[in-house]
């Protein structure tokens, strides 16, 4: 028998986010990318597989406000990091596990890395493990002090690194050892939602041995250039990072190692994730529990030589999105290409749950995604509309657009903005997104038009400016941004 019986028909609900995982690093996706994923890949041969997946801000901090409310950035106004101020928009009140606990008596933990603002801030958990912090303590008991990050680089530095720490004492492994802990912890007779929140595959790509060399036997794709970097259109936000980056200062062979140094990162945790799951079947939890997996943006890896996230194109965009209901609801081994976004999760768990999403969400069910749909985003750099099919965007420094066909082009290799045979298809998307925009009142738009803003460029500038700084070794959670 169960030691969690269904209450009143509720399911208990896992929720599991990777930092900076991008869509097609997946190897059920059959992409060029040879991550494997064998746990990921099962959870979705049981469950639910959403091919066109979306960030709406693809930064750090606001989708964790979208994640946990099911508002986008555009709604929840928080389109960049550190801007929430003394108060986030993650209020207790419209929170997924605030909601779960005051409403349908969920006991709620957290465990990760949450980069809330304050940083110990619950947004309605219970309990919160917390990484780096309570990490960090760990590590000093263990005898390990100072050594997260004890290579030297920050959390945003590229150039491979290899974890200072054996395996047992990553983060990823502790993350999941939390998880594993709490399932013994918890009170046997009320459902549970357990959000686990790992930092991995984020910079510094820096997998422990033997994950460190797990790839070194894989043909490692190229990266891919679209052929519009370099024109003298390139939109001057895409050149800016890449100069102030040194992104395009990378040769091919540190290139190749950072990416079998990112696939290190991912198979790391899919494969530390089975024995949370073989956990959860040993305790007669895994047949009633609901398990989504997904991540906050994704990561350029090099392509268009670009590094990290911010931008619309595929490989900073387009997340996984994995779900997977109790058995008896029947649904398993199912595809949809339908455009999704992380803010539909909230929603899709609060009615598992028993509960009504609030009717102002921009999130819908994930098991009634509707038919045309369009979805939109935002960053304090440029904006985006797709409807699955073709993709557009802007970007705020002199007014530059790109438009792809995604349906055939799933790298953005061929810019069609401005091009005759698609010009009613990219004026429809800008002017829905414009509405969107304008509905949210958003700075965006001035007058019923896209804000334009200056595109010169200092090169020199640039090249001398160091945004990702030099972030080693952490205390307490300082020195994330």
């Amino acid at each position: 028998m169960p030691l969690n019986p269904a209450a009143d028909g509720k399911p208990n609900i896992v929720y599991i986010v990777l930092d900076q995982w991008r869509g097609d690093c997946l190897s059920i996706a059959d992409s060029a990318h040879p991550a494997l994923t064998p746990h990921f890949d099962q959870i979705a041969w049981e469950g639910i597989w959403y091919r066109r997946a979306y960030a709406d801000c693809p930064v750090c901090m606001p989708q964790r406000a979208t994640m946990l409310t099911g508002f986008t950035a555009g709604q929840h106004g928080m389109p960049y990091n550190n801007m929430s101020g003394p108060r986030s928009p993650i209020a207790n009140e419209r929170s997924l596990p605030f909601r779960l606990t005051r409403e349908a008596g969920y006991q709620t933990k957290a465990v990760g890395k949450m980069h809330f603002y304050p940083e110990r801030a619950r947004f309605g958990f219970e309990h919160i493990s917390l990484h780096p912090n309570d990490y960090l303590n760990f590590l000093e008991d263990q005898g390990y002090g100072g050594m997260y990050r004890g290579h030297g680089l920050g959390g945003n530095e590229v150039t491979p690194a290899i974890s200072a720490l054996p395996e047992r004492l990553t983060h990823t492994h502790w993350i999941v050892d939390e998880s594993i802990r709490f399932l013994s912890q918890r009170d046997p007779e009320c459902p549970f939602m357990l959000w686990m929140v790992f930092e991995a595959p984020h910079s510094p790509f820096d997998p422990p041995e033997p994950y460190d060399r797990f790839y070194d036997d894989y043909e490692i794709p190229e990266a891919v250039i679209g052929d519009w970097v370099g024109a003298e259109d390139e939109p001057a936000a895409l050149v800016a990072e890449r100069v102030s980056k040194k992104a395009d200062r990378l040769p091919p062979q540190v290139l190749r190692r950072l990416r079998r140094h990112y696939y290190g990162q991912i198979t790391h945790i899919d494969y530390t994730l089975g024995r949370f799951f073989g956990e959860l079947k040993r305790q007669g939890l895994y047949d009633n529990t609901v398990i989504v997996i997904t991540s906050d943006h994704g990561e350029h890896l090099g392509d268009h030589q670009l590094y990290g996230k911010y931008t619309f194109l595929e490989s900073s965009a387009r997340v996984p999105i994995i779900l997977r209901l109790p058995d008896h609801h029947g649904i398993y081994n199912r595809r949809v290409d339908r455009p999704a976004l992380t803010a539909d999760i909230v929603p899709t768990l609060l009615s598992l749950a028993g509960l009504e999403p609030e009717p102002t969400m921009d999130g819908v069910s994930l098991l009634d995604l509707p038919e045309g749909r369009v979805i939109y985003g935002e960053t304090r750099h440029s904006v985006f509309a797709t409807d699955g099919r073709l993709k557009y965007v802007y970007y705020f420094a002199g007014g530059a657009e790109q438009l792809f066909d995604i349906s055939g082009d799933s790298d953005d290799r061929h810019n069609l903005a401005g091009q005759a045979e698609h010009a009613a298809a990219q004026a429809a998307l800008k002017a829905g997104l414009v509405r969107c925009l304008e509905a949210n009142q958003r700075p965006a738009v001035e007058a019923g038009e896209l804000l334009v803003t200056d595109a010169d460029l200092d090169i020199a500038a640039l090249r001398a400016r160091n945004p990702w700084a030099w972030r080693g070794p952490l205390r307490y959670g300082q020195g994330y941004d």
